[in-house]
């Protein structure tokens, strides 16, 4: 999720990512851009007011005490879905209490956001948790943004995740996002260590000794096990041990899914949560069964992209919605899918608006029971014809 941003995007600045296949600009549109990045406004005191002593907030002269340390909503569901990029229009077509995410015990949603201008958003964050409180907000740090991050001193490492964890507590943040493992991870056992040791900073206790766990992204080729060289126990320790979502990003495009058999799309989905399983490794199980996720593009609009999906000007907004339900039902399916699915870009600016009412039908289908039913891994509305997009 390598951030390009285009000149308006620039202007606007909204933070994006893109992933492998390719880099792509995105963002938030010009409405939620002001409303997710703008400071909130400050009251400055006449020349004359006198300043109060601890430089605190004053109102009518009376000095008003600092706001509770922030306390993050816990994350301890069980079945969940993990959203990356969003615009804040999108929150009430998934909040929606009858044609939204389905609510119940053990369900969460995850709300990922690579912001421009800031670590943080309290904006956001508020937007957010004012819809529902099955949401939570991450905040992405976002590894392309320290150059030099491979050679770095633990010291440096340290500084940066605390800035960024400092900023996201201040900003109501939930989890943090980390954006993301490199082509480079399965490899790359230096960098391997580098990414451990931010990620254990980025846990770090804050001085009130609050403490945020994470999202951790991967780009395609660390989400492929041949693409490993070695077990890098450790570093899926550390992942483990400081993240309770663990996303592999398939940015995968309309002819690949629907072109590819079922089977086969389940196989190359799911190689690498059957890598981590079947190591017998503690910390890797405990990934393969509580945390991994796949990640599908929900990219619908005009063009070529980085985000893959669909090109809007000769795939119909019909077929594309088979396409998505084709990768949900091969998700569900699959063992270590059937609690746990993600999405991304969720954002109208580059993702047609018409796309979020399909994605929250197909978390109702697929996720509104306790359990797998052959209902739910039928299709939607019980109908295979959905789930078909050649």
């Amino acid at each position: 999720m390598r951030r390009t941003p285009s000149p308006l995007l620039l202007a606007l600045a909204v933070g994006v990512a893109a992933c492998s296949g390719g880099d792509e600009s995105a963002g938030l549109g010009a409405d939620a851009a002001a409303l997710v990045d703008a400071a909130p406004g400050v009251d400055t005191p006449a020349p004359d007011a006198p300043a109060p002593a601890d430089g605190g907030a004053t109102i009518d002269g009376a000095e008003v005490p600092p706001p509770p340390p922030w306390t993050p909503r816990p994350f301890t569901a069980t079945r969940f879905v993990v959203f990356y990029q969003l615009t804040a229009d999108v929150l009430p077509v998934y909040a929606d209490p009858t044609t939204g995410l389905p609510q119940g015990a053990g369900h969460a949603y995850v709300f990922a956001h690579s912001h421009a201008s800031a670590p943080a958003s309290l904006t956001l964050a508020d937007r957010i948790h004012g819809a529902r409180a099955d949401f939570l907000y991450a905040p992405a740090f976002d590894l392309n943004e320290h150059p030099g991050w491979g050679a770095a001193a633990d010291a440096e490492l340290a500084a940066w995740a605390h800035d960024f964890r400092d900023a996201a507590l201040a900003a109501h943040a939930d989890l943090f996002a980390f954006n993301e493992a490199t082509s480079s991870t399965p490899t790359d056992a230096n960098a391997r260590a580098q990414m451990a040791r931010l990620l254990g900073h980025l846990h770090d206790p804050a001085p009130d000794g609050t403490r945020l766990r994470g999202v951790f992204f991967m780009t395609h080729a660390p989400s492929m096990p041949a693409n490993w060289t070695s077990p890098a126990s450790a570093f899926w320790q550390a992942v483990d041990d400081t993240c309770d979502a663990v996303v592999a990003e398939h940015y995968h495009g309309q002819g690949f899914t629907c072109t590819s058999d079922e089977a086969w799309l389940s196989d190359h989905l799911f190689a690498l949560r059957r890598w981590l399983d079947e190591s017998g490794e503690p910390a890797k199980v405990s990934i393969a069964n509580r945390k991994f996720t796949v990640l599908h593009s929900a990219r619908y609009g005009p063009g070529a992209s980085g985000w893959q999906g669909a090109d809007s000007d000769v795939t119909a907004l019909a077929e594309f919605q088979r396409n998505l339900s084709r990768l949900a039902r091969v998700t569900r399916g699959t063992p270590g899918g059937v609690n746990r699915i993600s999405f991304a870009p969720i954002a109208n600016s580059i993702t047609d608006a018409r796309v979020h009412p399909r994605i929250a039908e197909l978390a109702r289908w697929h996720y509104g029971l306790a359990a797998a039913a052959p209902a739910e891994l039928a299709c939607v509305a019980g109908a295979d014809g959905n789930c078909r997009c050649q």
